[in-house]
């Protein structure tokens, strides 16, 4: 896969994550340009090299039918060469040199082993006609790669309102975005590959995974995972894994932000001051 861009969802309430975020991403080396798909009409100042990105009927059509405003997402499904990410991920190693080797949609979650709110039953249906080991082809919808276009606007539009209804376009909030993009991913058939499960065997990318202060040092001679994602996790607490995302915002960020701890070693102000004055931040790990 040649990576061409970065997707992401954000709004002013997302900012400080985002600029984590994009921050970590620099500290890899990748200087891939970052498209921003608005949540709602509430934006803020991108840095350099992120640009607001809309498909304007499908944020139309997302607005008007009142469905899920992450659905937004989709737009990733009309686009090639991109690797999407929700604003709450941090980077660890460049996302171009980890996918360059795979071909087709590249997830790198272990719902496989937790499938819950990946599908609904409807959609569990046609998952199991697809194949008995189903799980393996479910993923977290905050986190994937394709080298591939999957729908145009009206198809992917015209395929939500005319089938798998209950999941992709009813106008309520209760299946969020995840099941209706695994399952959008899924009805093209295109091939799935979760970097977690062998032969690739890719430590986890959960943050929930790393709540203990030496968790991730076990990993130390093993393939330790290119990013980070706290979904479902909070960030506002003193867990371990959680030093590594705030490493990238600036005190008065991270005050904020409302981080609020009494070890402040995690970034030290000499390694902030040189920060500020350059365009990579130090990497984690």
């Amino acid at each position: 896969m040649q990576l061409q861009k970065i997707v992401s969802l954000a709004n002013k309430n997302t900012a400080l994550q985002f600029f984590a975020m994009e921050r970590s991403l620099r500290a890899t080396g990748c200087d891939l340009p970052i498209w921003v798909i608005p949540y709602d009409n509430d934006r803020f100042q991108l840095p350099k090299n992120s640009f607001w990105w809309e498909v304007s009927e499908i944020l139309a059509w997302v607005d008007v039918h009142k469905l899920w405003p992450a659905f937004k997402k989709v737009q990733c499904l009309t686009i090639s060469n991109y690797q999407y990410v929700d604003s709450d991920v941090i980077f660890i190693k460049n996302p171009e040199l980890v996918l360059a080797p795979f071909e087709g949609f590249v997830s790198s979650c272990t719902h496989w082993n937790n499938p819950g709110h990946t599908y609904t039953s409807e959609t569990l249906r046609f998952l199991r006609q697809k194949s008995t080991t189903w799980q393996k082809l479910v993923f977290n919808s905050g986190q994937f790669a394709c080298d591939a276009q999957l729908y145009n606007a009206p198809e992917l539009m015209r395929f939500c309102e005319t089938n798998f209804v209950d999941t992709l376009f009813k106008k309520n909030y209760i299946y969020k975005d995840q099941a209706g993009i695994n399952l959008l991913v899924n009805y093209k058939n295109v091939p799935i590959t979760n970097l977690t499960l062998p032969p690739i065997n890719m430590e986890s990318t959960w943050a929930g995974d790393y709540l203990e202060q030496d968790t991730f040092s076990r990993f130390e001679n093993t393939d330790k995972p290119y990013l980070i994602h706290w979904a479902g996790t909070s960030i506002i607490s003193n867990q371990f894994i959680n030093q590594y995302f705030f490493r990238y915002l600036f005190a008065d960020e991270s005050k904020t932000f409302g981080f609020q701890t009494e070890k402040k070693k995690t970034f030290p102000e000499v390694v902030r001051e040189k920060v500020r004055k350059t365009v990579h931040f130090v990497k984690t790990f």
